[in-house]
């Protein structure tokens, strides 16, 4: 989607300085970094969650993947036309890749958010038929964000390359637009369904997931439309309307946004999934437990002259899984003299 920043730089008014451009290269540099971090954690904490995951996950990894692309490529290419622009003026070879794996990654992200927000109000209007829906069925829907994203960002070569020019601009703006309507209206009537079971829940217990679900689809909606609907009016008003003039600050801004949703999306999702975040404690927690039996150090050594016997006492802090005490772990090992001071250290280190 670069040639939306790229079109409105011919009719934005005013220039960046030097200090402007490091504070927003700077900027989407944060910006890309919180992609990678947290995008990276989402997929190993999802694989880890594979005896636990729900078919919602396929989404969600499928999300992370396109978010993944958006921090690690997007974003940076985006980055060095802020520091060199003249590199992309020169050139159709920069602007044109930064384009096509713009927009393949941003129209899958959003359309597996549209998809995710259908797949939801199913969940909760029709649940005994939902849970019926085949694995394939989720696995088809996925392959159908890449490849309906996978075609639009064709058609941006080809609009760089002077076959298409208006059907491009149309597409973009109705893949985005119908995206953004889908996620609304579902969310809308996701939370419609739920205040309705809410004055007939059974117990206390039952409202309370009730709301945090309310709550949490409140968030997923404001976020979208805030990160992602002023990009799409710069996106329409810099191709339609010929007399509109926009601040070069104000592209920059419509794009840090729509960008910054690729680390929101996860925050928002990932993060208030039970299963999610037991697998990130495991994760966390198997580290931890790695670093303990690193840990370990000689303690005492003691030889006994009858048996012509060593025996080495190795000691390691070592912290209860309740998190709320701690002991530590001996282990004696037995080496017999005569074996050399080349078994010793072998067992030592075989058996640390």
């Amino acid at each position: 989607m670069m040639n939306n920043s790229t079109s409105a730089q011919g009719r934005a008014t005013g220039t960046v300085t030097s200090v402007e451009a490091v504070l927003w290269g700077t900027s989407f540099g944060v910006v890309a970094f919180m992609i990678i971090l947290s995008n990276s954690v989402s997929i190993a904490a999802f694989v880890k969650a594979k005896p636990r995951r729900k078919h919602t996950h396929y989404f969600l990894i499928n999300l992370s993947v396109a978010d993944f692309m958006v921090g690690t490529v997007s974003v940076p290419l985006f980055i060095s036309y802020l520091v060199n622009p003249q590199m992309w003026t020169s050139s159709l070879t920069m602007p044109m890749v930064h384009s096509t794996v713009d927009i393949l990654s941003g129209l899958t992200s959003v359309f597996t958010l549209a998809i995710v927000s259908i797949e939801r109000l199913l969940a909760v209007s029709i649940p005994f038929k939902y849970r019926l829906i085949p694995t394939y069925a989720y696995f088809c829907c996925i392959a159908a964000t890449w490849g309906l994203s996978g075609s639009v960002a064709a058609m941006s070569i080809a609009f760089y390359l002077r076959i298409v020019k208006e059907a491009f601009y149309i597409v973009v703006i109705l893949s985005l637009s119908l995206s953004l309507s889908v996620a609304c209206f579902a969310y809308i009537a996701i939370i419609y369904k739920i205040n309705q079971k809410n004055n007939s829940a059974k117990n206390a217990k039952d409202l309370t997931v009730e709301r945090r679900l309310s709550m949490t689809l409140f968030f997923i909606t404001t976020i979208f439309v805030v990160s992602w609907l002023p990009f799409q009016l710069v996106f329409i008003l810099v191709h339609f309307c010929k007399t509109c003039r926009f601040s070069v600050n104000t592209v920059f801004f419509t794009k840090l946004l729509h960008y910054s949703n690729s680390f929101m999306n996860t925050a928002v999702y990932s993060f208030r999934i039970p299963e999610f975040k037991e697998a990130l404690k495991e994760i966390f927690s198997r580290s931890s437990s790695r670093s303990g039996v690193n840990d370990m150090h000689l303690k005492e050594i003691t030889y006994d002259s009858s048996t012509s016997v060593t025996r080495l006492t190795l000691h390691s802090p070592l912290i209860n899984s309740n998190k709320t005490s701690s002991s530590s772990l001996s282990k004696t090992v037995e080496v017999s003299s005569m074996d050399g001071n080349q078994t010793m250290a072998n067992s030592l280190l075989r058996n640390v």
